[in-house]
C-alpha cells in the first residue's frame, strides 16, 4: 500500500517536471545601495549571480542577472537607486516605466533594509509606494523582509529590534492604498548576515532564509526553485562523491562532510513540509512518516537534481 502511495505521488511530482524546466525564476531585490541585496542572494544559491558592489546613488537602473542552476534558468532583477535618497524630476514615472517594461513576472520579491536602522527610511517608503503601484498589492503575496547586518545589533537587543523593525516595515507596506493590514502582517521577515554562518541569537540564518522564501515562493516558481535548492539541502547519506566539493557563502565544503550547505531544524522542516504539500505535491502530509521510507531509493536510483529533490522528500518525511 505504501509503495503503490509512493509511486502515486512521485508520478504525479514527475509530471510537473518537463514544465519546471522550461519556466523561468525571476527574483526581484528591493533595496537602496549596499545593504547586501546581492550577496544575500548569492549566499541562498550558492552562486555569484548577482554582481556584488556599490553603485552610483543617482543610477536609475534596473539590472537583471541571468543564469542557470541545474537546467533551471533565473533572473535575479536589481534595482539600484530605488531606495536611494536622491531627488530627481519625475524619477517615480521613470522607474515605473523601468520596471513595467523589465519586470513581466515576480516569483520572489526580497524588501532588503539594515537591522540595525531604527525607522523606516523616507526613500524606502517611497520605494514601497513606487511596487505598489507598479505590480498591485499582489506583488507582497509572494514578498520577504529580509534585515541585513545583523550582527551589528548587540545580541540582548536582536529580538526586540527585529520584532520592531519588521512591525515598522509591515505598517510603511499596509498604508499604500489598497494593500492593508491583513496583507502586510503577512509578510515574513528573516534577518541574515553574509560575514557570519549566524545571527546574534547564535542561529544559523541561511535555513530560515530558504524556508521563509520557499513558503512565499509563486506557484509556478515553487517545483523550479525547489529542484534548484534541493542539492543544497539534502542529508549527507545521499552524497555521491566524497571528493565532490560545493560552494557556500563561507568557502568550500566536501559533498561527503557531515552537514549539507544549508541545515534546516524541526521548524523549518515542518515549513517546509507544509510548502510541499501546498504547492508541488498535495497529500503527503497526510501520507504519514513511512511515505519517506519508499521516496529514498527513487532518489538515489534517479540521481542529479530531481534525485536530489526527491531524496530531499524522502528525508523530511522520514
Amino acid at each position: 500500500m505504501i509503495e503503490q502511495q509512493a509511486q502515486k505521488f512521485l508520478e504525479a511530482f514527475q509530471a510537473k517536471i518537463p514544465g519546471a524546466h522550461k519556466k523561468k525564476l525571476v527574483f526581484l531585490l528591493i533595496g537602496r545601495t549596499g545593504v547586501g541585496k546581492s550577496s544575500t542572494v548569492n549566499a541562498l544559491l550558492g552562486k555569484p549571480i548577482a554582481e556584488v558592489g556599490d553603485y552610483e546613488a543617482t543610477t536609475m537602473g534596473v539590472e537583471s542577472y541571468e543564469s542557470e542552476l541545474d537546467g533551471i534558468k533565473f533572473t535575479v532583477i536589481d534595482t539600484p537607486g530605488l531606495c536611494d535618497d536622491v531627488e530627481e524630476v519625475e524619477r517615480d514615472q521613470h522607474y515605473l516605466e523601468l520596471m513595467r517594461s523589465k519586470v513581466t513576472q515576480i516569483d520572489s520579491m526580497w524588501f532588503v533594509s539594515p537591522l540595525n536602522e531604527t525607522r523606516v527610511r523616507r526613500d524606502e517608503i517611497e520605494a514601497i509606494e513606487l511596487i505598489s503601484r507598479a505590480f498591485g498589492k499582489q506583488v507582497w503575496e509572494h514578498a520577504v523582509i529580509i534585515f541585513t547586518f545583523a550582527n551589528s545589533v548587540n545580541a540582548s537587543k536582536y529580538p526586540e529590534a527585529l520584532k520592531k523593525r519588521t512591525e515598522l516595515i509591515r505598517k510603511a507596506i499596509a498604508n499604500c492604498e489598497d494593500v492593508g493590514l491583513v496583507v502586510a502582517n503577512d509578510i515574513p521577515s528573516v534577518a541574515v548576515d553574509t560575514g557570519s554562518e549566524t545571527t546574534p541569537d547564535g542561529e544559523k540564518w541561511l535555513g530560515e532564509l530558504f524556508t521563509k522564501v520557499f513558503s512565499r515562493i509563486s506557484e509556478r516558481g515553487a517545483i523550479p526553485f525547489f529542484l534548484v535548492m534541493a542539492d543544497s539541502l539534502k542529508p549527507p547519506h545521499q552524497n555521491k562523491k566524497e571528493s565532490d566539493q560545493y560552494s557556500t557563502p563561507f568557502g568550500y565544503a566536501q559533498v561527503g562532510s557531515e552537514k549539507p550547505r544549508i541545515e534546516l531544524n524541526e521548524q523549518q522542516k515542518k515549513e517546509v513540509k507544509k510548502t510541499i504539500d501546498a504547492l508541488i505535491i498535495p497529500g503527503l502530509a497526510t501520507a504519514g512518516a513511512s511515505i519517506g521510507l519508499a521516496f529514498g531509493p527513487v532518489g538515489a536510483a534517479v540521481g542529479g537534481g530531481i534525485g536530489a529533490a526527491i531524496g530531499l522528500i524522502a528525508w523530511l518525511w522520514d
